[in-house]
């Protein structure tokens, strides 16, 4: 999800990983402790407000828990506030929730119970999204930091605490995903991860009675789609939590998974049940509304999705993409005039620290417009309808790719089709076409064809070929997906490195 995103909290790891230092300081004591056989649970009050975080009734946490007290209570309370920072990003909200976090982790208290140690640790992985999400790279970094040193010395105190296996499996996987040459200052930080010791500890969570098996699948699903890129396996994550766990937030977050797994009818029946949602209203929910009627070609209803979503957002990111993306509705729907003027405003808007808003301004700064038969392909694709996509990209006659772009672009909307139909050897050799004939252009077509030719050797079991396709999209300089493509290149290699 790209509010809750992994992808988020990896970004920081790697930013942790390049800045941070003095990462441990004692170590604990291994002996194991006599409270160890305690475990975490939710009086009755904070059990409450805790499902009206999944029921997205924020103000009722408030209601219900006024003045936290307890470590269970302060848990459901910053988590919320967190969540709805992530959700609004509402920076008239940050400053005060930033004094809330602060007064919390700074509390004092009678001893160290495991209690405790877990809801510092778990604040702190909580508050580096929120940073991260806010722009300050610095804080989410130290946060991160401090909450793999917390845990990890009170595993070794309490081994037999349930609870500290949920924040350990998001930061074995985090940390584990990093890249090998950047192993060395793992080393001299003293850090170390495990994606696999990750997906483990979240298997323990998920078929365990611990009161935070729900909260601890959503991360292990999103892990899942936005770390390892298995789109499907966090889907059926979802599938499940859904059937035996429904809510709101539930329904939020498998659609976002939908959308990334091409099942758009899906994430479309998700959103729309949020719309009759009296507790909270999902502002974001409007923008992949919008997302989902795009590439439906239901330009109209997109348009109003996307409209929505800039009337009632008070956050920055995603701005400039919503007015280029009406403006492209226009586009596709043959009206050229207010499709102009829609990017017109796209260009003086919003900023660009989002890719898709980074894609957006890159777009807007092109001299032509969009090849509307490509552009559609695209979509078409992106959303799972494939038959339509053929349907176009087989009627584009070669007089209608006007540009060296265009050639890259036909090949690589080719590609995408037959790898999302899984027409591996298809996929292989429009990929590769697009390689050869890319040049020196720096659009992202070439860069993800090489990640995606990377994912099918390694699929085939074809490692070495694997390794060397992900260095190739890794040599890529310039171009609008850097940073993601980037990060999946060389989460892919770490995980080549751990067979």
């Amino acid at each position: 999800m790209q509010i809750l995103s992994i992808k988020a909290g990896f970004g920081v790891c790697l930013f942790l990983c390049l800045v941070a230092s003095d990462a441990s300081a004692s170590k604990g004591n291994s002996v194991q402790d006599a409270a160890d056989e305690t475990q975490w649970v939710f009086t009755n009050s904070a059990a409450r407000a805790y499902q009206g975080i999944f029921d997205l009734d924020l103000a009722g946490v408030h209601r219900l828990l006024p003045d936290p007290q307890t470590p269970d209570e302060v848990y459901v309370v910053s988590l919320a506030e967190s969540i709805e920072l992530l959700l609004e990003e509402d920076g008239s909200k940050f400053t005060d929730y930033e004094e809330h976090f602060e007064a919390r982790r700074d509390r004092k208290t009678k001893g160290k119970s495991p209690a405790e140690i877990f809801l510092q640790a778990e604040m702190s992985v909580q508050w580096a999204f929120v940073y991260f999400k806010f722009g300050h790279e610095f804080d989410a970094a130290l946060n991160l930091r401090d909450a793999y040193t917390i845990i990890s010395q009170a595993r070794k105190r309490y081994p037999r605490y349930e609870a500290f296996k949920k924040t350990a499996a998001l930061l074995e996987v985090v940390v584990g995903s990093v890249p090998e040459k950047y192993n060395w200052v793992l080393a001299l930080m003293g850090i170390n991860g495990s994606v696999d010791a990750g997906l483990a500890l979240f298997d323990d969570i998920g078929h365990s009675a611990s009161p935070l098996k729900q909260e601890s699948t959503f991360m292990h699903a999103l892990v899942r789609c936005y770390v390892l890129q298995q789109t499907a396996e966090a889907s059926a994550l979802f599938d499940i939590l859904l059937k035996e766990q429904p809510s709101p937030i539930a329904s939020f977050l498998a659609a976002s998974v939908a959308i990334k797994n091409s099942d758009n009818e899906k994430a479309r029946d998700l959103l729309l049940t949020l719309d009759s949602l009296k507790t909270y209203r999902i502002d974001y929910a409007s923008y992949l509304l919008g997302e989902v009627y795009l590439c439906k070609a239901d330009y109209l209803k997109s348009i109003a999705a996307y409209r929505k979503f800039l009337n009632h957002y008070k956050g920055e990111n995603n701005i400039k993409d919503a007015h280029y993306k009406i403006g492209l509705c226009y586009w596709l729907a043959g009206n050229a005039n207010d499709a102009r003027e829609n990017f017109s405003v796209a260009r003086d808007v919003g900023r660009e620290v989002t890719e898709a808003d980074k894609y957006a301004a890159r777009s807007l700064a092109e001299d032509e417009l969009p090849q509307p038969n490509l552009t559609q392909a695209r979509y078409y694709t992106d959303g799972g309808y494939y038959n339509d996509a053929a349907r176009i990209l087989d009627n584009i006659p070669p007089s209608a790719l006007k540009s060296l772009r265009d050639e890259v672009e036909y090949h690589y909307r080719k590609a995408r089709l037959a790898h999302k139909t899984y027409k591996l050897g298809e996929a292989v050799t429009s990929y590769s076409k697009v390689i050869d004939i890319n040049g020196n252009g720096t659009w992202y077509y070439a860069p993800n064809a090489c990640l995606q030719i990377g994912y099918i050797r390694m699929y085939q079991k074809l490692d070495e070929e694997a390794e060397e396709y992900f260095e190739m999209a890794l040599s890529y300089k310039k171009h609008e997906y850097k940073n993601s493509i980037d990060t999946k290149a060389r989460s892919a290699l770490a995980q080549l490195k751990r067979k």
